[in-house]
């Protein structure tokens, strides 16, 4: 009895075990879709790589995004979208070369299964554009695998850091239709870090998020409280100052402000007052008479106007002249980069008054009325008095001649003075350094000028576009520098020549984004310069997505870059900004090196200590053996696909303190040990021992292995300001 309730358990647990193992087996089952014919034209393969497993293939495949993975060969690898287009097939006959239980296609034939993959693969190249104080332009382009029609795309920006005292809740939006790659968010907080998320959606589910940091500009702080009149000296005016506050940035600077009576300043937040020296040269009848920090708010909070000292790079002047009875008042200035706004005070008059009482005011009236009364009655009488005498005075002496008075005269002829400057004829004409340039590059007529209005960067000397130019070949995509070259000041105008100058002594050359030329209008002078289709950086990071690169052409894209770097130097230019966003790449993956000369400020706004050499950091030399450290890192970033230097340390001032003790960029997984000695010999300490340009070339004689792992973070905001 005991056995057979023993035996009644074992069967129990052998019926569970089988129906378990039918379980995982129609589990399985459920990813095997079947067996289909392949041919070239009816199976698009555009993954091939070697899995010896149906999981492993679909592994590699669902970390691509894609929908299928389907085996030939027993170990042939390919990820798809979609199959069967030529109809299904009997020929799956090869056992898979790790799994002899299961069939991995044929030389004719793959075994298809399912992912578990719905949704898309995320959107790519997100690129934010700064609209408004509150709003940021985001455009992006659709995923590789869209793995159906996609239906929607939502955007979400999340706050990262901000000024705001308050919580700040994400801002979302949702863009319906597949065809729609841009959006702008409103309603953003100014001053404030943002981090953006775009996910595709298809009908049966929604990618993964592609992400990128992007700040809003500053706004101007709240307006500061008039300061309070404290006492008043002969040259001096002591004020209490407010602290002040700003919920759209940070406060960067205090500045007091004194102004002439009766005088109204400007007050918009771009209006920038002078010293008192400037002031005094272009007529101003005010001026900032000094300067402090916030954190030194606490020692300027009761303040001294006119006491003779320099107060943060300003003289406070002894008022005096004009300036005795001048009034005072605060400014704040909210600064981050290059975006700066200010907020000005309420001016306050320097006049002195006790506190009194009501009643006190009132007896004093009254006396001062009583004392102007007696004081008129006085007068009054008194002026008739002087009258009758006067008169009588008259009649006396009214027949006594007086002496004749002579006039004085201006003797001679008077002549007018023309004051108007000239130019002696003696002094030569300057040499227009401009007409110069221009004789070297091709002067494109307007009407072959193509300039879209959308602004993609804002340069040193104006806002860069994109546009086209026509030429015989057609229409060319080119890069478009804006430049109001009337308004610039002198210095500006001189180094914009001389940015110019650079490209125009690097004229063209197979491996550089060179200048197309120059369009001049009566009000503008338009820069045109080579446009790549294509930029290294992205296509690096759309590999991680499951973009396609073509790993076997690393080598060669680097090879090339030196080629270019080389020819540069032969012209004695050094290329201040190398790194993968200043490669452009032509559809044939063909570089174009970018950014020597104006085409820099075309260039995204990145912080280049990641790419700096030792020796640079203390004195910022500009030199080839600086570039060729820079070389080093742009390898690594590319076999890396992308990744960011020393992604570890979030301070640039922590990157110069590693890179100067010594800390160099590790060796990833699949770089061999040949191409990481190049590397290394870049980042040697001495610059004489760096290799040349020439060896650099030599690249592509060198071996590669494939890349099997992504293992270095690509983190935007340790890369850009």
């Amino acid at each position: 009895m005991k056995r057979n309730k023993i035996r009644s358990q074992s069967d129990k647990m052998i019926i569970a075990s089988l129906l378990l193992l039918c379980g995982v087996h129609f589990a399985c089952a459920q990813k095997y879709e079947g067996c289909f014919r392949s041919s070239d034209h009816g199976l698009a393969v555009p993954g091939l790589a070697h899995a010896s497993t149906p999981a492993e293939c679909i592994e590699k495949c669902r970390s691509q995004y894609y929908m299928f993975a389907a085996l030939m060969n027993g170990q042939q690898c390919y990820c798809v979208s979609k199959f069967g287009q030529d109809g299904p097939s009997s020929s799956c006959t090869v056992l898979c070369a790790s799994d002899p239980d299961n069939y991995c296609g044929s030389y004719e034939a793959m075994s298809v299964y399912a992912t578990g993959q719905q949704g898309p693969s995320p959107p790519r190249r997100i690129l934010v554009v700064v609209e408004e104080r509150d709003a940021l332009r985001i455009i992006w382009q659709p995923p590789d695998i869209p793995n159906g029609n996609v239906t929607f795309y939502t955007v979400r920006a999340v706050v990262v850091k901000s000024y705001s005292s308050n919580i700040l809740p994400p801002i979302e939006s949702q863009i319906q239709g597949g065809a729609t790659n841009m959006t702008t968010l409103r309603g953003l907080q100014p001053g404030t870090t943002y981090n953006i998320s775009v996910t595709a959606s298809n009908m049966q589910g929604t990618s993964d998020p592609a992400y990128i940091v992007a700040w809003t500009l500053i706004g101007p702080p709240d307006k500061p409280a008039m300061p309070e009149i404290l006492e008043r000296g002969d040259s001096t005016i002591i004020v209490k100052l407010t602290e002040g506050h700003s919920e759209y940035g940070p406060i960067s600077a205090y500045q007091v402000v004194v102004a002439q009576a009766g005088t109204i300043p400007p007050v918009d937040s771009l209006v920038e007052y002078s010293n008192y020296d400037s002031a005094s040269q272009q007529g101003l009848n005010y001026y900032v008479t000094a300067q402090f920090d916030p954190s030194e708010f606490y020692r300027y909070k009761k303040f001294v106007v006119g006491d003779g000292k320099m107060i943060g790079g300003y003289y406070n002047v002894p008022l005096k002249g004009h300036y005795v009875s001048a009034q005072v008042g605060l400014a704040i200035i909210s600064r981050i980069g290059t975006n700066v706004e200010r907020s000005y005070s309420d001016l306050a008059n320097n006049v002195f008054k006790r506190e009194t009482t009501a009643t006190n005011r009132m007896d004093t009236t009254a006396l001062v009325l009583c004392i102007a009364i007696t004081l008129l009655s006085i007068l009054l009488a008194a002026s008739i008095l002087v009258y009758f005498v006067l008169r009588r005075r008259h009649e006396r002496f009214h027949m006594r001649k007086l002496p004749e008075q002579q006039e004085l005269t201006l003797q001679g002829p008077v002549y007018e003075v023309d004051n108007m400057g000239y130019i002696p004829e003696d002094i030569p004409e300057r040499v227009n350094h401009y007409q110069e340039l221009k004789k070297k590059v091709w002067s494109i007529p307007r009407n072959a000028l193509s300039v879209d209005s959308h602004v993609v960067r804002r340069g040193r000397f104006g806002s860069v576009h994109t546009g086209t130019v026509l030429k015989d070949d057609g229409a060319c995509p080119v890069t478009v520098h804006t430049i109001a070259d009337g308004g610039l000041k002198g210095s500006d105008k001189k180094h914009m020549l001389r940015e110019l100058d650079v490209c125009i002594r690097a004229g063209s050359m197979k491996y550089l984004a060179g200048l197309v030329g120059t369009c001049e209008t009566t009000d503008m002078l338009y820069v045109v310069l080579e446009l790549p289709p294509q930029i290294l950086k992205n296509r690096l990071l759309s590999a991680r997505s499951g973009d396609v690169f073509p790993v076997d052409r690393l080598l060669s894209i680097s090879s090339s870059i030196a080629v270019a770097l080389q020819y540069l130097a032969s012209h004695k230019i050094v290329h201040s900004r190398l790194c993968a966003r200043s490669v452009g790449l032509l559809s044939d993956w063909t570089p174009k090196l970018m950014g020597h000369g104006i085409a820099k400020y075309a260039l995204e706004d990145v912080k280049y200590a990641r790419w700096t050499a030792v020796e640079c950091f203390d004195n910022q030399k500009k030199h080839q053996p600086g570039v060729i450290w820079a070389f080093g890192v742009l390898l690594w970033e590319m076999f890396s696909m992308g990744g960011t230097p020393y992604s570890s340390l979030s301070l640039d001032s922590e990157v110069e303190d590693a890179v100067t003790r010594g800390v160099r960029l590790p060796q990833l997984l699949d770089v061999t040990d040949p191409i990481y000695e190049v590397m290394s010999s870049c980042w040697r300490d001495d610059p004489e021992e760096r290799p040349t340009f020439d060896e650099l070339a030599r690249l592509d004689t060198l071996s590669i292995c494939p890349i099997t792992a992504i293992t270095e973070p690509y983190l935007p905001e340790l890369e850009l300001n």
